[in-house]
């Protein structure tokens, strides 16, 4: 749905070595490279190994674009390394792998694609995802108790948009034991504990582009 933005520049992006990539249903102009009829047409083998192991894990694994609050956004180098290292979040916030996890974060953010969908460390593998694709504050304790949801993990205003609708009857049925995520504020850290049940907050901080993340186990 976003190539529309993208073919009036095709060309200008072609001259410039610049590969496109499109996933979804075509057709597309020449120069656009369809993912889908390659995705049905690869094997279910594993290529040999040395087609896939990097041969130094700090080489970069892929580019995330910041949100630009500096400026336009940006892409950063997101390591093998660091990608590995995401690997352990939901161990190191407590998650295991009976969990049910929400996410309705982009996947194009380093929250969600790295941290959210990834397969998860040997004490939560097997948790499951449940992918939103948009957020939605009246529907999320719905939401909870129709999946089984166990573990939330947030933005801080999402907390907040749950703490500004009104009252809804399952609010405190449901559940959710462990909210994880980053931005939440004082008061709504508050409010969200005190409305909604015994969730356990971890509040975690850290950069794309950065390498350095801070959790706040004690609450």
């Amino acid at each position: 749905e976003l190539f529309a933005s993208v073919e009036p520049i095709l060309a200008e992006l072609l001259e410039d070595d610049v590969t496109v990539w499109v996933l979804g249903d075509g057709p597309y102009p020449p120069g656009a490279v369809a993912l889908q009829p390659l995705l049905d047409a690869a094997p279910d083998e594993l290529a040999p190994e040395d087609a896939w192991v990097p041969e130094d894990m700090q080489d970069t694994c892929l580019y995330i674009f910041t949100s630009g609050t500096t400026g336009l956004p940006k892409a950063a180098c997101v390591s093998h390394l660091k990608s590995v290292m995401c690997l352990s979040f939901y161990e190191l916030v407590g998650a295991r792998a009976g969990d049910v996890v929400y996410l309705a974060l982009p996947l194009y953010h380093m929250a969600g694609a790295l941290l959210g969908v990834r397969p998860k460390s040997p004490r939560a593998a097997g948790a499951t995802c449940v992918l939103k694709e948009k957020f939605s504050a009246s529907q999320f304790w719905d939401d909870c108790r129709a999946e089984g949801v166990t573990v939330f993990q947030y933005i801080g205003e999402l907390c907040r948009y749950l703490v500004n609708q009104p009252p809804h009857p399952g609010e405190r049925a449901h559940g959710l034991r462990l909210a994880v995520g980053s931005g939440l504020r004082p008061d709504v850290w508050r409010a969200f504990v005190q409305r909604f049940g015994p969730v356990r907050v971890v509040e975690t901080y850290g950069l794309t582009e950065g390498n350095v993340t801070l959790f706040n186990y004690t609450g």
